[in-house]
């Protein structure tokens, strides 16, 4: 229903998270999934998110729907390469279907790998940086591209720092950008996880001391 209410609303593609709180076999998986995008026009973009959510879609769920037309490919953000790597291994030769990286800290490995490209959290905040992975990667630049992903890597993991997303958040609110408060239960960050942030940010360059 939410799929078909977005494409009611022009939008251009969805991406589709695992279920959670319940524990599907990889079959229903498989249906599940199949059946969303049966019912929609849209292209559909799997979201595998195991630590959110509980549930894993294995590399044989993935080449399964990776046949599926409208299925155009998979954001994961399972912070194991070795499973994004065997999701493109099982996926070589489907021209038409995507491997994104989700986890920040590992665009490049990622790419290394034959990813198409990723969906970034820390673009957001460091959208030229994100992209300089990317840009220097496909110009052949492999040490500008990692030296990138270094620099990166410590925003990605300053998210512990607080609950998701209010490092981004407050990111964003450093560098003078409105995005609005976190919704409760997470609240603001304390004035000693900002100042943690804070730091994080001038050590990228992103912030003047």
């Amino acid at each position: 229903m939410l799929t078909q209410l977005a494409e009611e609303c022009k939008i251009d593609a969805v991406s589709v998270l695992t279920p959670m709180f319940i524990s599907p076999s990889q079959e229903q998986l498989v249906d599940h999934y199949k059946a969303i995008a049966s019912n929609t026009g849209l292209p559909v973009l799997l979201y595998n998110n195991p630590p959110k959510t509980g549930v894993n879609l294995a590399t044989g769920t993935v080449a399964k729907l990776a046949d599926v037309t409208n299925i155009v490919g998979i954001k994961d953000s399972s912070g194991d390469l070795t499973l994004t790597a065997e999701y493109i291994r099982m996926t070589l030769g489907r021209k038409d279907f995507h491997v994104l990286m989700g986890r920040d800290t590992l665009i490049y490995g990622a790419l290394c790998y034959g990813a198409t490209g990723s969906i970034a959290a820390c673009a957001n905040v460091a959208p030229r940086l994100c992209a300089d992975i990317y840009d220097k990667y496909m110009a052949g630049d492999l040490k500008g591209s990692l030296e990138a992903q270094f620099k990166l890597a410590p925003l990605r993991i300053a998210f512990g720092i607080g609950t998701f997303p209010a490092v981004i958040k407050e990111s964003l609110a450093l560098l003078g950008i409105d995005a609005g408060p976190c919704m409760d239960p997470v609240g603001p960050m304390t004035a000693e996880e900002r100042e943690k942030v804070r730091q994080v940010l001038i050590g990228m360059d992103l912030l003047a001391k």
